[in-house]
């Protein structure tokens, strides 16, 4: 099978040759270090290597890795914002174009919390009073181009999350402890919040698809809802606060393409996940094994055929600290339980800068060549 044919098999929830393959984007990327190394270990230790996230300080995989690979998935990134939307502060600090700041710590930039531009925001007129960022030609120019020469290459083509999604985006401006509690004590706020980051979603996604909607297969949209020990808000407040807001993006994007809508949304997320699925969501990612309710194999049960599942190898433990046969094991178990109710495989989030290179080449190996049994 040719690289979208077999994508499109699995999306269809229908047999393919083998399970699609995917890396490169901003939930299945690889941290620059980590790139490094697996660089060096093909002997090219000095290749140039441009960090496309600054945040979660992914590198941009070289296009023979991804051939390497056999890699099914080519993905397509909003333009970086103008300089004037940004203010460097420092090699550690920075401001984004909404207003957030960001600190290194280690391999990584955080947010810091108290100089979140909605930090102290108590009403819905102090929402008003805030000024997003609009999308413009600069944002998107050329990416229907780049797109256009994917799909005719014959790849699955994915445009990529912009920003955090609906939900991670109103704790990005107003703090996470603030998000959490306002659900309960301030809802006005927080639904004044909330309809501020879906209406910026709808703007920026609009400009997106005006240009690659014709030439993409799958849009991807980011939203965390979990933790490790379960949803970050009750199933009841989530139905309330998140449920029709993500049932309205999702509408609102299908109504510009013909693309699947994947989200990506970390942690022990399962008593939601029926409502993801009945708010148009196709396919669904992480699946993190080792957050609560996650078992893979009760999710199948579950859910198997009702959405197609991608990533679920567990990067946690398994591909940092597990040996090679380890990390070979993993894989099999995942392709075996998924693979049948529709599976496309990668790492259950970007491959951090702890991970072997070894492991990293042992895990797409055993995609590639593994045979799953089907039942």
């Amino acid at each position: 099978m040719e690289h979208v044919e077999r994508v499109l098999a699995v999306l269809d929830h229908r047999q393919a040759d083998r399970v699609p393959i995917d890396l490169g984007s901003s939930i299945n990327g690889i941290h620059h270090v980590a790139l490094r190394n697996l660089l060096a270990l093909m002997g090219l230790r000095d290749y140039p290597i441009v960090i496309f996230d600054r945040m979660q300080g992914l590198g941009e995989i070289p296009e023979f890795i991804l051939k390497q690979f056999d890699v099914d998935f080519r993905h397509v990134r909003l333009n970086p914002p103008r300089l004037d939307e940004f203010k460097y502060v420092s090699e550690d600090r920075y401001v984004n174009e909404f207003g957030i700041t960001f600190e290194r710590h280690g391999h990584y930039f955080d947010m810091v919390e108290e100089a979140k531009p909605l930090y102290a925001a108590r009403s819905p007129r102090d929402v008003e009073n805030y000024t997003p960022p609009k999308p413009h030609e600069g944002r998107v120019r050329g990416l229907g181009k780049i797109a256009k020469s994917y799909m005719d290459e014959g790849y699955a083509v994915v445009m990529d999350a912009f920003t955090g999604g609906i939900w991670e985006l109103a704790q990005w401006l107003h703090g996470i402890s603030n998000s959490l509690r306002d659900l309960v004590l301030n809802p006005e706020l927080m639904n004044a919040l909330l309809d501020l980051t879906l209406e910026i979603h709808k703007s920026f996604w609009e400009a997106i698809l005006n240009e690659v909607g014709d030439y993409i297969h799958i849009v991807l949209y980011g939203d965390d809802y979990g933790l490790q020990t379960g949803p970050q808000m009750s199933p009841k407040l989530w139905e309330k606060f998140i449920f029709p807001r993500l049932r309205d993006l999702v509408s609102f994007i299908k109504k510009h393409t013909k693309a699947r809508f994947m989200l990506h949304c970390c942690g022990g997320i399962r008593p939601l996940i029926g409502k993801i699925i009945e708010a148009g969501v196709d396919i669904l990612n992480p699946l993190q094994p080792r957050a609560k309710g996650m078992d893979r194999k009760e999710l199948r049960k579950e859910f198997g055929g009702k959405v197609v599942f991608h990533g679920g190898v567990d990067i946690q433990y398994v591909l940092p600290r597990g040996t090679p046969k380890e990390v070979e094991n993993e894989v099999i178990d995942v392709i075996e339980t998924y693979a049948p109710v529709g599976y496309i495989f990668s790492p259950a989030h970007n491959i951090q800068a702890d991970v072997p290179p070894q492991n990293i080449i042992t895990a797409y190996r055993t995609a590639l060549t593994y045979k799953p049994s089907n039942k």
